[in-house]
């Protein structure tokens, strides 16, 4: 459905970013009093796990009264599967994960076959991918020297905004994350922006319309990467049975439902 435009609520900075915490427990849950996490084997007998998430990432993750987000869906789905409760710890940096002991969290990042340094990285569940958007009724981007008079919201510091500013491209970065991008975008703040395909999806589900065109394509650099389970203290066991619930969740159709729910393509 499509709403008319308006402020934007939802803060949509990356999860991993700030340093607070904050943590809630989703109404069909239970507290854990657990401080580190265990292995996929741990977690069945222990009876619950645990998901560390962002408050203010719609359409990813948000507290509300009722938690919502599409990393909570398939969080809910993975603890139904194992037959075990499911605790969320809210958190704003990925360094407090191990003062409240979450066993994973439910998008990070993966490159290639690698593993972070911290974490066991599942098999991918999504591609993200960046997307330059403008207003449905905004000018028509077929290349980049169509974005010369613009002025193109984008993360500071990203290769996003070094491929602009090498093409000498106006850009305005105090717009750090996509909500307040994508709402500066409505506001006629800025001419056009680089969000994730994720975030511009929701944009439009919930409001008005957008322009959507491969970021890649006109900036002529990689950006998009894969996106998985991130596994804390684990194992690999661990890692191929969540590699097992994610590829019947494929299979079955429940993965598609939830990323439909959230305008996730």
């Amino acid at each position: 459905m499509c709403l008319k435009t308006g402020r934007l609520s939802i803060r949509f900075s990356m999860w991993f970013n700030a340093a607070i915490i904050s943590v809630m427990t989703l109404a069909c849950c239970v507290i854990s009093p657990l401080t580190q996490a265990q292995a996929l084997s741990e977690i069945k007998a222990r009876g619950a796990i645990n998901l560390c998430a962002n408050p203010e990432q719609m359409p990813f993750s948000q507290r509300a009264d009722s938690a919502e987000g599409f990393q909570i869906d398939i969080a809910r789905a993975i603890a139904e599967k194992l037959d075990v409760a499911l605790n969320v710890s809210w958190i704003f940096s990925k360094r407090q994960a191990k003062k409240v002991g979450c066993d994973f969290y439910a998008g990070v990042a993966r490159f290639k076959d690698r593993d972070s340094r911290y974490l066991l990285i599942t098999d991918p569940y999504l591609h993200l991918e960046f997307k330059l958007v403008t207003l449905a009724n905004g000018a028509v981007i077929n290349g980049i020297n169509d974005l010369k008079p613009m002025v193109v919201g984008v993360s500071p510091g990203s290769i996003a905004s070094h491929a602009l500013t090498k093409n000498h491209i106006r850009i305005a970065v105090r717009f750090q994350d996509e909500a307040s991008r994508l709402q500066a975008l409505a506001d006629g703040l800025i001419d056009a922006a680089v969000v994730t395909n994720v975030s511009a999806g929701w944009y439009q589900e919930n409001h008005d319309r957008l322009q959507v065109i491969d970021a890649e394509n006109i900036l002529g650099t990689r950006l998009n990467y894969d996106y998985a389970l991130g596994l804390r203290m684990s194992d690999e066991d661990s890692r191929n049975g969540f590699n097992r619930l994610l590829a019947e969740m494929k299979s079955d159709g429940s993965l598609l439902e939830i990323f439909n729910r959230y305008g996730v393509k």
